[in-house]
């Protein structure tokens, strides 16, 4: 398909035009030809290939439309319709797919099985080395080749992609700690549409090191304002995961979970002059070599950053290889912000001052299965150990000072009854912290019911920094723990467990703990499950349930832990692996289910305390979550006593699909310089959806959040924003078709988020914005319509003191098309644009009349009366005017 748009338009201006348009120089012309050229074509070829491509000059000057045609527009990437900024429905199940993503005027992509080559929007992701991540958003050219030939495990034997690039962004990265709450502020706001990638990453407690990985799907998984910077997650994120062993070393013990956001963004209001490329390639030699390398350079005005990685594969079975990876980078890296609280406050990462900064890193992965040894043999080992130099700056990966980690795993089942679970972890940090960890676990099974386990747990924590937190701790301490557990092998579980600290020194606390827990399948679908415990850290629970629905919802595999390795078969640090079903219930609310299973040394659920929920009829959900205790900062040893709880419901009929959320937290933050502080986060999600009719739909979305800080109004934060949107669209008589919504929006940024010019938080903002078209059939030659559309909007730019500047306009446009004889139309427009707060209102006619031309052209001449345009946004008063409009399409 394709169009062709070319107008011709007569122009008057008095006055200094140039200082008030000065890059619109057309205005000092009598007369200017605009136009605009536009396809796009999808199709197979006879050999086995395919070819998508588009191309749109967008308007202009006929002499300049082909200029630049393969540079980049800022304001087009994967120009996706998100329904916050757009009718929210159109009333007929329509849907929206970008097949040609691009950020400039053309787009193309060929493509033969999984080989191909494009110029356009594309995303990398070169995380096979775990010392050399590319991740990115780009536009540029990509060029990926890939032969239908596998290895006997199935993986791909031969892989090359290679990018170049000029972003024309920079990337961010943030780091959230999950908070038992779905709303992230992210560091920066008006992040670029569309080139976020967000994922959870599961990290060991001890070492640090990433064992698992959730990459999540938008709107599905999540719901971005990209405007605002502010991620909004389906399901509530907990700030820990199981970790299969017994010792509790919090009272919310488990695995660190994180919210990883990766993105582009433009600082200030020009463009930055980057060039970025790159590329990784790996080829198994047979199935048990593997040869990889990976490779890439980021060049920006002030600052060069290169990356580039080895790594070699040495597999006799799934349970039984070794990894060698190096890298070596040179340059500041990427810049990454962490926040334990949802992003109202960020600390950053390691930084690299140095541009010319040059460092490598070497680490060394492996496994042995024992069956691989002995015909009968059962259980793995598992070690790991990497050397980070000073200043390397790979993504995820920064290191201002020499780091060095080492440890390993054990799974040793001796017999039936008895099974030996060992788990060793080292940390040394040059000038900095240094920590060692070891934990002996022993389950013996008494019989049909009973289970004894007894564990032990031996950690070290030494500071040679030459500024100490003064929330560190120090010293040795020894924790030995008890637990029993009887399985009724019928509907219920319960446990008991008894820790106290055997050893201690240095200023180390002492971490007495007792609880229990268990499980209690009410049906054969429901069941629900918990724990609570007091100790020398606190109280701490938590409290979840579990529902298998009928058969009606479809079965999932979401929120999971996919190992992040794609060399198959190479399970070095296995993903805990879930499964379950999902019903979608509306468009900003998806209830799930999760049955876990423990694979290897890793959580078995990603959420602590949150299963699904409890659904009495098939039509009804009702779900809720409570976290509470306290954490640990792993780094400096300051204390976040944190108490989080949720509830939700769910109700759906083929006509009336509705969802509400309600999320409560309290943080009490220990803090290593100031005193100690308080957040109280209030978060209400609601949606509804109902079609009256095959004719008539209404939307309805409702979300509110409030942020409160002990340390003043400064440091709040909240945001609120309400969508009503309606649409009429008859099915068997459409003679008249009707849209409408209305938003209202108020928002007030996390204090430490960073607009787009680099300064602070930016503004506050409070928006009414009203829309309505219409359009009636009166015969089969005439057509009336109008539009109506209303914006009041205030900002304040203090967040103490709050004064709020007012802006509003008023649109209204009446239109007639007049079909009078075969091929030929006429139109009519009365505009009236009324801006009372600048004491301004304008009115004018436009006029047209149109020449069918064939059956792909249409060619039109017309006077524009008015000055000023239909967009709200668009208030140069330069549209008045004679011009001639040529449509072509085929």
């Amino acid at each position: 398909m394709g169009l062709a748009d070319l107008t011709l338009s007569g122009n008057k201006t008095s006055g200094p035009a140039e200082l008030v348009a000065p890059d619109k120089s057309r205005y000092s012309d009598d007369t200017s030809l605009d136009g605009r050229l536009a396809f796009y074509t999808d199709g197979k070829f006879e050999n086995g290939w395919s070819l998508t491509a588009s191309a749109d000059t967008r308007e202009g000057p006929v002499d300049e439309i082909f200029s630049n045609f393969m540079d980049k527009s800022p304001d087009a990437l994967f120009r996706r319709m998100d329904p916050d900024y757009h009718f929210p429905t159109y009333g007929d199940d329509s849907t929206v797919t970008e097949d040609a993503p691009t950020n400039g005027k053309f787009y193309a992509r060929i493509k033969k099985g999984e080989t191909y080559g494009l110029w356009g929007n594309f995303k990398v992701g070169y995380t096979d080395n775990d010392l050399a991540h590319v991740d990115r958003g780009l536009y540029g050219a990509n060029l990926h080749y890939q032969p239908l030939a596998t290895t006997g495990f199935g993986e791909p034997r031969l892989v090359f992609d290679g990018f170049g690039a000029d972003p024309g962004t920079v990337a961010g990265r943030d780091e959230f700690r999950g908070t038992g709450g779905s709303l992230y502020y992210m560091r920066r706001q008006d992040i670029l549409e569309g080139s976020e990638r967000v994922r959870i990453e599961i990290r060991d407690k001890d070492s640090g090191i990433v064992i698992g990985v959730k990459n999540l799907t938008p709107v599905l998984d999540y719901d971005i304002d990209y405007l605002q910077g502010r991620i909004l997650l389906a399901q509530p994120l907990s700030p820990t995961a199981d970790d299969s062993l017994l010792v509790s070393s919090e009272s919310i013990s488990g695995h660190p979970v994180f919210l990883v956001a990766r993105y582009e963004f433009t600082p200030g209001f020009d463009d930055p002059d980057t060039l970025a490329y790159g590329g990784r390639v790996h080829y198994w030699f047979n199935d048990h070599v593997k040869v990889g390398m990976t490779a890439s350079r980021n060049e920006e005005a002030d600052a060069e950053n290169s990356l580039g990685g080895a790594d070699l594969t040495l597999r006799k079975s799934a349970a039984s290889w070794i990894k060698l990876e190096a890298g070596r980078t040179k340059g500041p890296g990427v810049l990454a912000t962490t926040s334990i609280d949802g992003g109202y406050n960020f600390g950053t990462t390691d930084a690299i001052d140095d541009n010319d900064t040059e460092a490598s890193a070497y680490r060394i992965d492996a496994s042995l299965g024992f069956k691989d040894l002995f015909e009968n043999g059962r259980g793995r080992v598992t070690f790991y150990l990497q050397e980070i130099e000073a200043g390397y700056s790979a993504p995820g990966l920064v290191s201002a000072k020499e780091l060095t980690r080492y440890g390993a795993t054990a799974e040793l089942p001796f017999a039936d009854r008895l099974n030996v679970q060992l788990k060793v972890d080292k940390q040394e940090q040059q000038e900095g912290l240094k920590t060692e960890a070891g934990e002996l676990n022993l389950h013996y099974r008494m019989g049909e019911h009973w289970t004894v386990g007894s564990g032990v747990r031996h950690d070290n924590r030494e500071d040679n920094s030459e500024v100490v937190p003064g929330t560190q701790e120090e010293g040795e301490r020894t924790d030995g723990v008890v637990k029993l557990l009887y399985d009724s092998r019928s509907r219920w579980t319960a446990y008991g467990f008894v820790q106290e600290t055997i050893q201690k020194s240095g200023n180390r606390d002492d971490n007495g703990r007792i609880g229990t827990g268990g499980s209690l399948c009410f049906t054969d679908r429901l069941k629900i499950d918990g724990e609570i415990s007091e100790g020398d850290f606190g109280t701490g629970g938590n409290l979840g349930t579990e529902y298998l629905y009928s058969d009606r919802t479809t079965l999932y595999s979401n929120y999971t832990l996919e190992n992040e390795r794609t060399d198959n078969g190479l399970r070095a640090r296995k993903g805990g692996m879930a499964s379950g079903f999902r019903t979608r219930y509306s468009d900003s609310a998806t209830v799930y289910l999760e049955e876990r299973y423990t694979h290897g040394d890793v959580p078995t659920g990603l959420i602590h305390s949150t299963g699904v929920d409890l659904a009495p009829t098939d039509r009804i959900n009702l779900g809720a979550n409570l976290d509470f205790g306290t954490l640990k900062d792993h780094q400096t040893g300051a204390e976040l006593k944190r108490t989080a709880a949720g509830v939700n419901i769910g109700y759906g009929f083929e006509a009336l699909k509705i969802a509400s959320a309600l999320e409560y937290r309290v943080d009490d933050s220990e803090q290593p310089v100031t005193s100690d502080s308080r957040r109280t986060t209030w978060l209400v999600k609601n949606s509804l959806r109902y079609k009256l009719s095959p004719d008539w739909r209404l939307i309805f979305k409702f979300n509110y959040a409030h942020s409160e800080s002990s340390e003043g109004q400064f440091f709040d934060g909240d945001y609120t924003e309400g969508v009503l949107a309606y649409a009429y669209r008859p099915v068997y008589n459409d003679r008249l078709n009707a849209l409408f919504k209305y938003t209202y929006f108020y928002n007030v940024p996390a204090a430490e988020q960073v607009s787009v010019t680099d300064s602070g938080a930016g503004v506050i903002q409070l928006s009414h914005i009203g829309a309505v078209d219409v359009m009636y059939d009166l015969t089969k030659r005439w057509t009336v319509g109008g539009k109506y559309a209303y914006r009041h909007g205030q900002v304040s730019q203090d967040r103490v003191d709050r004064e709020f500047f007012d802006s509003c306009a008023h649109l209204v446009v009446l239109r007639a098309d007049w079909h009078f004889v075969h091929r030929w139309d006429a139109l009519v427009e009365g505009r009236i644009l009324d801006l009372p707060d600048a004491e301004d209102r304008l009115s004018g006619v436009l006029l047209g009349i149109y020449r069918h031309v064939g059956n792909y052209i249409k060619m039109g001449v017309g006077y524009n009366f008015s000055k000023f345009s239909d967009d709200l946004t668009d208030l140069d008063y330069d549209h008045q005017g004679l011009f001639i409009n040529l449509v072509g399409k085929y």
